[in-house]
C-alpha cells in the first residue's frame, strides 16, 4: 500500500478534504468526448481550482485512469510503474495492475513523489469507483516517448498528465528577464506559456517537446505532457481545450511563482 506523503498539499481530514474538493469541482463546460487531460499538482490553495475545473468538465464512462507525472526526486527508473494500491484520506484507490509486462516496476520513484497523489482526491470525489495506473517519468527522448505511447494506448483508459507550467524566479533558477514591477514578470511568463500551450492545443507533440527542450522552459511535466499528446492523437483526439490558466502570484505575490494550466484533449 502506498501511503500519502503529500498531506499539506491538501487537507488530511477526510471530511474537510471532501468538502474542499467538492467546492473546487466547478466548470461551465461539459466535455463528453475527452480522452485525456493536463492538470496541475501544486497545493490546492494555489492550483486546486484549476485542477477542479478540469475534472469537473470531463464526462467519461471510463473508470481506469492512467496518470503520468514527472520525477521531481530523481529516485528510481526513468520509466517507473507502480503496482501498489494508493491511499488518501478519502480511502484506497485500487491499482489496475496493467502494463507490468511492458514497463519497469519501481515503487521507489513514487515513494516521495507528490504529483500523482494530489490528483487522486479529485478523481475520488468525482468518479468514486475507479482504478489507477501510476507512472513516474524522468527525462526521455522523443523517440523513447513514441515507443512508450505505442505500449500504453488502450481504448478503455483515460489519460492524465500531471504538470505545472513555468516556474519563475530566483528560487527556481529561472529568470530570463526580471522587472521590479513583479506583475510585469507574470505578464511575460504568460506569454512564454501561451506559446507552449499553443502546441498542446494543436496536439503537436514533437513541436511542444522541441520548444521546451530548445528554450529550457521550466514546465516540470513536459515529458508526461508530450507522452499524453502522443497517446491522445492515437486515441482520435483532434484538439486541446484550455479551461483555465493562472499563476501562484494571484494567491501569494512574490518574485517566485509557478504557472498552472488546465487542458482537456478531446475528439
Amino acid at each position: 500500500m502506498r501511503k500519502p506523503i503529500a498531506l499539506g498539499f491538501y487537507p488530511s481530514d477526510a471530511n474537510e478534504l471532501e468538502v474542499l474538493v467538492s467546492s473546487l469541482l466547478k466548470s461551465e463546460k461539459r466535455i463528453k468526448s475527452a480522452v485525456a487531460c493536463i492538470a496541475p499538482h501544486a497545493g490546492y490553495m494555489f492550483s486546486g481550482d484549476v485542477a477542479g475545473e478540469v475534472y469537473a468538465s470531463i464526462e467519461t464512462e471510463k473508470r481506469v485512469f492512467l496518470i503520468t507525472c514527472p520525477n521531481h526526486t530523481g529516485i528510481g527508473e526513468k520509466i517507473a510503474l507502480s503496482l501498489q494500491d494508493w491511499e488518501t484520506p478519502l480511502g484506497v484507490v485500487r491499482n489496475a495492475k496493467l502494463f507490468a509486462d511492458e514497463l519497469p516496476v519501481d515503487e521507489s520513484a513514487h515513494k516521495y513523489e507528490h504529483s500523482i497523489e494530489v490528483q487522486l482526491p479529485f478523481l475520488q470525489v468525482k468518479f468514486r469507483d475507479f482504478s489507477l495506473v501510476p507512472i513516474c517519468l524522468a527525462h526521455l527522448s522523443f523517440s523513447e516517448l513514441e515507443e512508450l505511447a505505442k505500449k500504453l494506448v488502450k481504448e478503455d483508459i483515460f489519460y492524465i498528465a500531471s504538470s505545472d507550467f513555468t516556474h519563475f524566479g530566483p528560487s527556481y533558477g529561472y529568470m530570463p528577464f526580471f522587472y521590479r514591477d513583479l506583475r510585469k514578470n507574470v505578464e511575460e511568463v504568460k506569454k512564454l506559456d501561451e506559446e507552449a500551450i499553443s502546441y498542446i492545443l494543436k496536439l503537436d507533440a514533437r513541436d511542444f517537446y522541441e520548444h521546451v527542450t530548445g528554450t529550457r522552459a521550466t514546465i516540470c511535466g513536459f515529458i508526461p505532457i508530450t507522452l499524453t499528446l502522443l497517446i491522445a492523437k492515437k486515441m482520435g483526439a483532434r484538439k486541446g481545450v484550455l479551461l483555465r490558466y493562472k499563476t501562484s502570484f494571484e494567491v501569494r505575490k512574490s518574485a517566485d511563482f509557478v504557472a498552472y494550466a488546465g487542458i482537456v484533449l478531446t475528439k
